[in-house]
């Protein structure tokens, strides 16, 4: 159970660091840094990296659209969180009404976690074969996936 609040908490506040960095990317003016927001992302490797502009913009992008996409879940999720909570004050316990909260929440961090998953796979596409060895290596990822990464884009 624990796992699951902490689960929920350590998504909560990444998507937030995410929308308040995305935030203030949107608010500068049209000259961008988007610096800020692809270190979020690749840290403490983003100097290896050297990315191109072309692949910053399409990380930022990339970003952007999961959170746009995220957003209402976060929203229906804390509606659900209210609804566990007022069911728990409720004096009887409804098992059926707790599973049926339960199975959407689940649902709900379902999608989430899809849309965050694809989201990292569009960003890894995005990055050369040099790269991605680079990332997976931070990430202690086996290079056996090199056969899948050096498919053409």
């Amino acid at each position: 159970m624990k796992w699951w609040f902490s689960s929920i908490l350590f998504l909560a506040i990444n998507l937030a660091n995410t929308s308040s960095t995305v935030a203030q990317v949107k608010a500068e003016p049209a000259v961008k840094d988007f610096s800020s927001l692809i270190n979020q992302v690749f840290a403490p490797v983003t100097d290896k990296l050297n990315l191109t502009q072309e692949q910053q913009f399409q990380i930022v992008a990339i970003v952007t659209e999961a959170e746009v996409r995220v957003d209402p879940l976060l929203q229906l999720l804390a509606v659900s969180d209210q609804q566990l909570t007022e069911l728990s004050f409720s004096g009887v316990l409804d098992d059926n009404r707790l599973k049926e909260l339960c199975d959407q929440g689940a649902q709900i961090v379902s999608e989430m976690m899809q849309l965050k998953v694809r989201a990292k796979a569009e960003i890894i596409r995005l990055l050369t074969p040099e790269q991605r060895a680079i990332v997976a290596q931070q990430l202690n990822i086996r290079l056996t996936l090199k056969g899948l990464w050096n498919q053409p884009r």
